[in-house]
């Protein structure tokens, strides 16, 4: 099921997603990502979730910046491919 050329899928598999993507590039084996707030109206590209997602990693990952930097472009692509299921 597709909204705006978007698949549905839920919170969950976004935030494995998201950490997959984000560990493919890199980065830290160790981080895990959550996915921002769902929208209560999708944004003007059609996106019903927020951008601002969440990164948790251990003490001995990589700096924050770097992944906060590695990250971005992840999120990016991600909120331009998927929407959260109700």
């Amino acid at each position: 099921m597709r909204r705006r050329n978007r698949a549905i899928i839920s919170a969950v598999r976004l935030d494995r997603y998201l950490t997959a993507r984000l560990r493919q590039s890199g980065v830290s084996e160790t981080v895990k990502v959550w996915a921002g707030y769902r929208l209560r109206v999708p944004d003007a590209s059609g996106c019903n979730w927020s951008g601002h997602v969440v990164a948790t990693h251990g003490p001995r990952a990589t700096a924050g910046e770097i992944i906060e930097a590695a990250l971005r472009p992840v999120v990016e692509a991600a909120r331009a491919r998927f929407n959260l299921s109700e």
